[in-house]
Order: structure tokens, then C-alpha cells, then sequence
């Protein structure tokens, strides 16, 4: 079954360290892009006819910027134009100064099953640095209500690594979220991009990060805290409740197909590949039907180790042979040396053609897949 993936390209504001596509600004009206997104899942559901789906994911931006009439409408476009399955999960990333018990239970009846809450610190000096538009104590009340509704799985999202973090104190947010009974925990190690205003006070010498030993500490003692209370480390960067795994990202990492609305939004059906254009203006005037795409052209052997690398992401890894069997002939396994001494070094495990990456590696993660980058001549 394929995954169905919804961007919502409003927030109030763009936070320093976002580099994603969105159109920030207060009091937008989204009815015209609610509009737009209904017609191209419409179109959607002729062009692929009868597919089946399992997971729904509304993401951003800010999707609860949108209404109940507005959430309603799109997810009534879904299920009118794909089968969705029994038991789908439909999950939705909310920041904590949209929610209150009304709300959510609006939410809850409307379908939403899962809620992702962008709280990415309970540091109040730390949240005007990122220009989040809340403060830690709505965030542990957003959280709060959100575990006393009938959304059956809440999920935070945090940054570590941020200039400034004090270890203690994340470790203490941390505990804090676990003792609430949160069902999901992602922790992400801060990634700088040059564009966005963090990264340029960063490059000015304005701010100065978290040093990297510091930062890769913090995240060891998060994990072993989290596993310690009954969570999964299930991917680098994700933590989950027996039952609360993230099935949507799941389809990611383990090279599932989906299908993606809105600008910017990524498909990838019948060994297609596209992304609609990142340009909200364009969608709207052309009333989401027939936007403009854009195709990934990369071979089919570089596709091959991307899904290799998405697949090392997860703490079960990846299973060498059903690569082999999705690509065939373009799909080229890892040199037998670079394995052996990254096993050697204690940084990945080799057991029945199944690769996976030990706690140490996943330190190191990147540098790892690169190792199993093949010659650029291999790939073409």
C-alpha cells in the first residue's frame, strides 16, 4: 500500500533554522490552497485508479494552521479518492500554540490518529532563538492535552546540539516529556544550512554551536534514557512506544512508495520519481491539477544505495538481498573490505546478508554511508 504525503506550505513565522519550503505570514486565508490541494489529489486518484493507501501524513509548514472545515474537506478529497485501509494512520504535525482540548478533539473526530507537536525545546531562551512563536510552558500544556484526547499516539519533536544547550537541562526536558506518557520522541542533532538566519549568525561568528563531542554525548545519554523507559531507538533519530512507530517515515526508509501534494511535495510510484515545483504562486494559479513536476532522472543504481542508505537509517538495517531482488543487476553491494573494517571498528553489524549500524555508528552515520559510495563511474 502506498503512503500519502500533504504539504501544508503556511507558518506564522520561519523559524532561524528552517530551510524548508514555506510562505510565512499571520492571518493567511488557506481556502484557495485547501482548493488547489483537493483538485490534485482528485486528479491523482484518475491517474493512479484503485490504489490502495495505509498512511496519511500532513505535514509543513504548519498544518494546524488549518481548520476543521479545511482538514475535513482534504481528508474526505483522500478517501474519495484512494481505498484507504482499515486502521490508517493519519497523522498530523501541529505546534503547540494551536491546541487546546477543543481542538483536538476536533482533530480526533475528524480522523486524525497520530499528532507530531514541534515543541523543539523546553528552553525558553533557546525557543526565541529559533523564533518559535511559543514558550515552554505552552508547549507542556499543548503536550498535556494532547495525551488527555482520544488522539491515540502524540509524538514531539526536539533539537539537540542548539548553541547554547545546556546538557542538563535538554536531558531534563527529556525526562519531562517521558514522564507526560509521550508516545513518540524524534531527536534531531541540529543540521546548519547557509541560507537560514542561524546559519548565518553561525558563519558571522555571532553564535557558537554546540561543540560536536558535546552534542553526540548529549544524544548517547537521550537514547539510553529513552530505551531505559521502555522506548524503541527504531531509527537514528526516532524513539517509539511499543505500537507508536511512525508508519508513514517507515515507507521512507524502507523504499515504499508514495505519492506527495502540494509544492515541494516528492512521489514515488511504479519506479517514478518526481517532485512538484516549489512555487506556491504557480500551484494556486494553476489550481493544483496539472502542476508542474519535476522528474528525478538519476539512475537506477544510484536509487539503488539511496535505499541502501534510507534502509541503514533504521535499527533493524536493511536485508542485502531484497535490494539485489528490487534492482537487480543495478543494485551494487558494499565492498566486502569497507564492511569488514567497519565491523572491525565496531561501527556496523554483518549477520545473514542483513547490514545494520551499531550505537557507535550511528554517530557517525554519514560518514558511513559515504564509504559505501561506489565510484561516480558505477553509477551512471
Amino acid at each position: 500500500m502506498i503512503g500519502l504525503y500533504l504539504h501544508v506550505p503556511y507558518c506564522t513565522v520561519r523559524c532561524s533554522y528552517c530551510d524548508f519550503y514555506l510562505v510565512p505570514g499571520r492571518r493567511r486565508d488557506p481556502s484557495h490552497y485547501v482548493a488547489a490541494l483537493r483538485a490534485e489529489i482528485l486528479a491523482a486518484g484518475r491517474e493512479f485508479p484503485g490504489r490502495a493507501a495505509d498512511t496519511v501524513h500532513l505535514g509543513g509548514g504548519t498544518p494546524s494552521l488549518l481548520s476543521l472545515t479545511h482538514l475535513g474537506a482534504i481528508l474526505e478529497s483522500l478517501r474519495s479518492s484512494f481505498a484507504l485501509a482499515g486502521g490508517t494512520e493519519i497523522a498530523l504535525e501541529a505546534n503547540p500554540e494551536d491546541l487546546d482540548p477543543e481542538r483536538l478533539l476536533d482533530y480526533a473526530c475528524a480522523g486524525v490518529n497520530r499528532l507530531t507537536i514541534g515543541v523543539q525545546a523546553l528552553d525558553d531562551a533557546l525557543l526565541g532563538l529559533m523564533g518559535r512563536p511559543h514558550d515552554a510552558g505552552q508547549a507542556m500544556a499543548a503536550v498535556a492535552a494532547a495525551k488527555r484526547s482520544p488522539v491515540r499516539s502524540v509524538g514531539v519533536d526536539l533539537i539537540l546540539g542548539l548553541p547554547g544547550q545546556r546538557r542538563a537541562a535538554a536531558l531534563e526536558g527529556i525526562a519531562r516529556l517521558a514522564d507526560l506518557g509521550v508516545d513518540h520522541l524524534s531527536l534531531y542533532l541540529l543540521e546548519v544550512h547557509e541560507g537560514t538566519r542561524l546559519g548565518k549568525d553561525l558563519a558571522r561568528a555571532r553564535r557558537t554551536p554546540m561543540d560536536d563531542d558535546e552534542a553526540a554525548r548529549l544524544y548517547e545519554e537521550a537514547a539510553e534514557f529513552l530505551e531505559g523507559r521502555g522506548f524503541e531507538h527504531y531509527e537514528i533519530s526516532n524513539f517509539a512506544r511499543p505500537g507508536h512507530r511512525s508508519r508513514h517515515n517507515v515507507k521512507y526508509w524502507t523504499d515504499q512508495e508514495y505519492l506527495g501534494f502540494g509544492p515541494s511535495a516528492h512521489s514515488y510510484v511504479g519506479g517514478r520519481r518526481w517532485a512538484n515545483t516549489s512555487d506556491l504562486a504557480a500551484y494556486l494559479a494553476l489550481g493544483g491539477a496539472g502542476c508542474a513536476r519535476v522528474e528525478d532522472k538519476r539512475s537506477q543504481r544510484l536509487r539503488a544505495i539511496e535505499a541502501l542508505v534510507a534502509g541503514l537509517r533504521l535499527a533493524d538495517g536493511v536485508d542485502l538481498g531484497v535490494l539485489r531482488a528490487r534492482y537487480g543487476s543495478d543494485f551494487i553491494p558494499p565492498d566486502d573490505a569497507v564492511v569488514g573494517g567497519l565491523a572491525g571498528a565496531g561501527l556496523l553489524a554483518s549477520e545473514s546478508g542483513r547490514l545494520r549500524l551499531t550505537r557507535r555508528g550511528r554517530l557517525v552515520s554519514n560518514e558511513i554511508f559515504e564509504r559505501f559510495l561506489p565510484p561516480l563511474s558505477q553509477l551512471t
